[in-house]
């Protein structure tokens, strides 16, 4: 069984500019055993980059949440054997399917099964929403509460909206038997935490479109 996550540290203010591009492909530590990020370059050169400096900071795996697009084939040619799944999801907005984050639960488990000291990268194309809520239901199933998991998402990739944490929940309290009270408990940690710590998500989106193709 995994052991629970030893927390980053979280001094960071969580206030600081949430400049889209400056964030977008950064790799962020979550936690020791989490790196959260946008995609890889659609150049090959910039993608051998990134995945050399993912490498350098310990990343194993890779956990990619997007539907539109799949970078096994330069994974496999430049990133230093990490592993790489593609797990793959819309992002059309409202849920995700259950089935989503059970399946991402088992991928990280069977990663540390046979590598203990994994580090795992997860991704999407922006690291705003898919890969966000996929790392905020891995600590969910770890043991963190809502808010103590968003804070940490949040304080460490600033532009993390986790827009499908909900939904994320929901499969839990779904798979764990919670009682409605506990369910309706959690979401509201989740909207007080959205309420208290709201980002402008359209002008952040916004701000990484115009460099998109770049």
């Amino acid at each position: 069984m995994i052991g629970h996550w030893r927390m980053m540290d979280t001094t960071t203010d969580t206030k600081q500019n949430t400049h889209g591009p400056t964030w977008w492909r950064k790799p962020c530590h979550i936690t020791e055993d989490i790196v959260l990020s946008g995609d890889l370059h659609h150049n090959p050169v910039n993608a051998k980059r990134q995945l050399d400096e993912w490498h350098a900071e310990g990343v194993t795996h890779i956990l990619d949440c997007r539907e539109e697009w799949n970078d096994e084939e330069v994974v496999s040619e430049h990133g230093h054997g990490m592993g790489y799944i593609w797990h793959d999801t819309h992002d059309a907005g409202g849920n995700q399917e259950s089935s989503w984050y059970q399946q991402g639960w088992e991928h990280y488990v069977r990663i540390f099964d046979e590598n203990h000291e994994a580090k795992v990268m997860v991704n999407c194309h922006m690291g705003i929403n898919r890969a966000p809520s996929m790392v905020f239901y891995l600590m969910i199933r770890e043991g963190y509460e809502p808010k103590e998991a968003l804070s940490l998402i949040r304080t460490n990739r600033p532009i993390a909206a986790c827009y499908y944490a909900k939904s994320a929940w929901e499969t839990f309290a779904k798979e764990e038997g919670l009682s409605d009270k506990e369910l309706s408990t959690g979401l509201h940690e989740i909207n007080e935490f959205f309420v208290e710590n709201h980002i402008n998500l359209a002008e952040t989106i916004h701000q990484i479109r115009l460099v998109e193709y770049k």
